[in-house]
């Protein structure tokens, strides 16, 4: 919960002045990492104001519900507000996403979210890519609203997606300053070191990182054995790679050989929205039982008796009244996708028919172990110690430009609340006793 008695500093002040000058169709970026205070500042500017906070994924609203508990202001993902859906194209039956015009929308205005907002903040900017850029920009200019867009633009850009927020020429605003961390905290030095050389140097290769304070580098034994101890211990942590092949295989080593399987006593987290969960919703595994989906009316060519069964687990959980049904294994999603995309190809499927398999599917629960990801997916999460794969992270990986391996490095950093623990490869990462080196600046 943000403190409103919390006092400012000088770019905080600076921060609220400006946003509270903002007219109708205002825009103003807020730049700054994570800690740096940009909500609280915010939430200060607003004060007396009908605010409208969006945010991009549901990890991230969850985060601003609890930041702005007791405020009164309204929150919600982006794609919420403006009534996001998603339809198929008639050739290729690809999702295509669509959402409701603001123009349409300010006809019911007394339903719609932007109808009763004074200004609007978009929490997480540098995970918004062009199709929810191009919506909330529609919005804000149909209701004449001020838009504040708040982020890091010195994470990795949407997955799939392009960066076009910082490409408007809007006013941005930077915040410099650190409030979680002390100055004198590694994260934040190297935190501060990675976004200076990526916006000044973004061609320079990234400098081997020396343990120190709170960035611990271990060796891979001992790497292995915290995060073995942390995660049978259900502490607050996550372990990220670079890529799914990598994260497979550190799912595996942690758990004992069982990798992907889910069991009784694992914490999870949803990976899509769907009827039941939010994308983001994690829980505790009660049980994961054998168990079968069955779709009825389908074409013979996808079931001769004309239904569709997939073999999965019935998952449920503690403090959820209801059960989850999730495939066999990642794999199982994407082969029955490729199967009916295929068959509609060559004709075997009409359209209907090959959306109603398409559309049940996408509905079919999707949970991943909450303690691993790969850095892409843990974008908008925080966490109290981050375990980084140097193998994968610190080693540029081939389809990594050097400014987007540092970018890369950076969020996995700027996750952690308290540890970054890293094990010992020569050239990348050595123990504290080496003496300190900065990056290449």
């Amino acid at each position: 919960m943000t403190n409103k008695n919390f006092e400012l500093n000088t770019e905080q002040k600076k921060l609220v002045s400006e946003i509270q000058s903002l007219k109708k169709g205002g825009r103003l970026i807020v730049s700054g990492r994570a800690g740096s205070g940009k909500t609280s500042a915010i939430v200060r500017s607003v004060d007396g104001r009908k605010a409208l906070f969006l945010a991009p994924t549901h990890p991230a609203k969850a985060i601003l519900e609890k930041d702005l508990a007791g405020t009164g202001h309204r929150v919600m993902t982006l794609q919420s507000a403006i009534g996001w859906k998603k339809e198929y194209d008639k050739d290729t039956i690809e999702t295509v996403n669509t959402y409701r015009s603001a123009s349409k929308a300010r006809q019911s205005s007394a339903s719609c979210p932007f109808g009763d907002a004074e200004i609007v903040i978009v929490d997480e900017s540098s995970m918004v890519g062009s199709f929810l850029f191009n919506a909330i920009e529609d919005y804000a200019n149909e209701f004449g609203l001020p838009l504040v867009y708040s982020g890091d633009p010195f994470q990795l850009p949407p997955v799939n997606d392009e960066e076009v927020i910082h490409k408007q020429g809007y006013k941005t605003s930077v915040l410099t300053e650190s409030i979680r961390f002390p100055k004198d905290s590694s994260i934040y030095t190297l935190g501060e070191e990675l976004r200076n050389s990526i916006e000044h140097n973004p061609k320079s290769p990234t400098g081997c990182i020396f343990g120190s304070g709170d960035i611990e580098v271990v060796s891979a034994a001992d790497w292995k054995a915290d995060i073995i101890s942390a995660y049978e211990n259900g502490r607050d942590i996550l372990a990220v790679t670079s890529d799914n092949r990598r994260q497979q295989g550190l799912r595996a080593l942690v758990r004992g050989g069982e990798g992907d399987q889910l069991r009784s006593g694992d914490m999870v987290i949803s990976k899509q929205t769907d009827e039941l969960f939010w994308n983001g919703q994690t829980f505790q595994i009660l049980k994961a039982e054998p168990g079968q989906k069955v779709l009825s009316e389908v074409a013979k060519c996808l079931g001769i008796t004309g239904e569709l069964i997939v073999d999965g687990f019935v998952l449920t959980f503690k403090d959820c009244i209801s059960p989850a049904f999730v495939f066999a294994d990642d794999g199982a999603r994407a082969k029955l996708e490729r199967r009916v995309k295929n068959l509609y190809d060559k004709g075997k499927l009409n359209y209907n028919q090959a959306t109603y398999v398409l559309e049940w599917v996408s509905q079919i629960n999707n949970f991943e172990l909450a303690a691993f990801a790969t850095v892409h997916k843990c974008q908008g999460r925080s966490v109290d110690t981050i375990y980084i794969d140097t193998a994968s992270v610190l080693a540029r990986p081939a389809w990594l430009s050097l400014e987007h391996h540092k970018r890369l490095l950076y969020t996995s950093i700027t996750r952690a609340k308290k540890r970054v623990v890293l094990y010992r490869m020569e050239d990348l990462c050595e123990c504290s006793t080496e003496p300190p080196q900065a990056l290449a600046a």
